[in-house]
């Protein structure tokens, strides 16, 4: 690169003599023709730096919002209200597809109780042989009927510390064995034994030892509780359970039962909004915060020079198309028909951001409620409701509408077909299934079920945690972006240091050039006009 040269150096000779400010004139001309060069390496290299930095935060909101998107709890659309309170009974939806509304009545209602062995002032415990066996209990083991089959554990004590003893007895399922101190007095404690809730959950203690803890003798035991079972009425029905927690009585309700009450107290199930409104507004927010930084690091400033870290970045700008497609993409296999975003109340304002429309919400809610099923919980299931169909969240079979032929076993989808092989799974059951579809099989009474129709739903939820997860993956385009940001950056430093390697060596020349002009000079009767003349010449060439 040429650069005229001032004849103001000349200004910088010594006019008493010889007496060149070498260093100065040769910075001159390197910086010359080394800093034009290297303010754009450098420039490059801050821009790929900036993008490093910009892909690290890019990362960061997709993880963010996978987070968030995790967090999403199934908004039911029913509500369960408990009368009076929630002090004697407490109710939770474990399954919304069963629930229907109605008024669910209980009345005496007397909780399962544990079997409890108690034996106070306990100190230290002889070696003995202890047997625990799990039956029917009464006090003193009255009335006594082991359980069948037989279910019984001999726990061996030798040299055992009253400590050590409780713990290999705790150790034992279906028991809980703890040391309690009683009162203020620390050398005051009792071995508590406590079964399971139920009847058939009692326990008798035996041992081989002339003296030892058993359940028959009372002089050793200071208290002790019968196992029995819950009983109530509901709706005029009696039934008795062996846990205070009881899943089998309401469709897709679990009761669980705190305290005895004789009275009446209810369970009213009714369809409600308002919690799958929240979900949907909850995932709202969270999409437009995820868009918001997209937005940030592609801003372009027109005017200025506040540019995001990712501006004119094709990565980027993919990441938008993604979403947006993804978006507008259907959620398929909850049935015949397709269910879209905007179904949920989702859609796209004019300044891209996505709002919550209560029109379209409602709408669903009340001509389609059970669309918002697709909104966090998967679904697999067949037009035959006595098969079990089993799909994984990351099973590599589609989602949608699958169609079994029984002819030939093949499973199709859309242009694909696929063969199943059919094995025994026990029971009278068989399952079918394909290597092409890991994760993925159905059950079905007989190996010739004869024609089905297969469907797989994946939730939104499902679906966007998918969606991050493909963008995260360590072998993904986040990843391979960043590496080729990384080594554009080294190249960019290996050039700066061959332009710094450059600068030093054209720095040696024109000092030594120089150096040589300076004999020359020196023997000039004129080191003014000689330089002069010098620079001119340089400036015409």
């Amino acid at each position: 690169m040429s650069q005229t040269i001032s004849n103001d150096y000349v200004s910088m000779i010594n006019k008493s003599g010889s007496g060149y400010n070498i260093p100065e004139i040769v910075d001159a001309i390197v910086d010359a023709a080394i800093v034009p060069v290297k303010e754009v390496v450098t420039a490059q290299k801050e821009r790929v730096e900036t993008s490093i930095s910009g892909m690290g935060t890019l990362k960061s909101s997709m993880s963010a919002t996978q987070t968030l998107v995790n967090s999403m709890s199934s908004g039911s659309r029913f509500s369960l209200k408990q009368s009076p309170n929630s002090n004697f009974m407490r109710s939770t939806v474990v399954d919304q597809a069963l629930l229907t509304e109605g008024l669910n009545t209980f009345e005496n209602v007397e909780i399962a109780k544990p079997q409890i062995w108690r034996a106070d002032g306990e100190t230290t415990i002889s070696d003995q042989t202890i047997t625990i066996e799990f039956g029917t209990n009464g006090a003193n083991d009255s009335g006594w009927t082991p359980s069948n089959p037989r279910r019984f554990v001999d726990v061996v004590l030798s040299g055992d510390t009253l400590s050590s003893a409780v713990t290999k007895l705790n150790s034992i399922t279906g028991l809980t064995a703890e040391i309690v101190q009683l009162d203020s007095n620390s050398t005051n404690y009792s071995v508590v034994l406590t079964g399971e809730t139920g009847t058939k959950n009692g326990f008798r203690m035996t041992n081989n030892a002339s003296t030892g803890w058993t359940t028959a003798n009372s002089a050793t035991g200071d208290f002790f509780q019968q196992a029995v079972d819950a009983t109530f009425d509901l709706d005029g029905q009696s039934y008795s359970r062996s846990s205070n927690k009881i899943s089998d009585i309401i469709a897709g309700v679990e009761v669980e039962l705190l305290s005895r009450r004789p009275e009446a107290q209810s369970t009213t199930i009714t369809k409600s909004s308002e919690n799958i409104q929240k979900t949907v507004e909850t995932l709202v927010a969270d999409l437009n915060a995820y868009k918001s930084d997209l937005n940030t690091l592609g801003f372009i400033d027109e005017v200025g020079d506040a540019n995001g870290e990712l501006a004119h970045s094709s990565f980027l700008r993919n990441a938008k198309r993604n979403l947006t497609s993804f978006m507008t993409a259907p959620i398929a296999g909850f049935g015949d028909n397709n269910i879209y975003f905007v179904d949920f109340g989702i859609k796209t304002a004019k300044d891209g951001s996505y709002v919550f429309d209560q029109t379209s919400f409602d709408r669903t809610y009340t001509n389609s409620p059970e669309k918002f099923d697709a909104l966090t919980e998967d679904k697999a299931y067949a037009s035959d409701p006595d098969v079990f169909v089993y799909a994984a969240a990351d099973s590599a079979v589609p989602e949608g509408k699958h169609t079994f032929t029984d002819s030939d076993d093949k499973l199709s989808h859309g242009t694909t077909a696929k063969d199943l092989t059919s094995s025994s799974s026990g029971s009278g059951k068989f399952n079918f299934s394909t290597s092409d579809y890991p994760g993925f099989l159905f059950q079905t009474s007989s190996e010739t079920p004869g024609d089905l129709t297969i469907y797989v739903g994946r939730s939104a939820k499902t679906k966007l945690l998918n969606f991050f997860s493909d963008a995260l993956a360590t072998a993904g385009n986040l990843d391979a972006t960043v590496d080729l940001y990384k080594e554009r950056a080294s190249s960019l430093e290996a050039r700066l240091t061959k332009i710094d390697q450059r600068e030093a060596l054209l720095q040696a020349q024109y000092t030594k050039q120089f150096s040589e002009m300076e004999k020359v000079v020196n023997t000039s009767t004129s080191s003014s006009d000689y330089v002069t003349q010098l620079v001119d010449g340089w400036n015409k060439s």
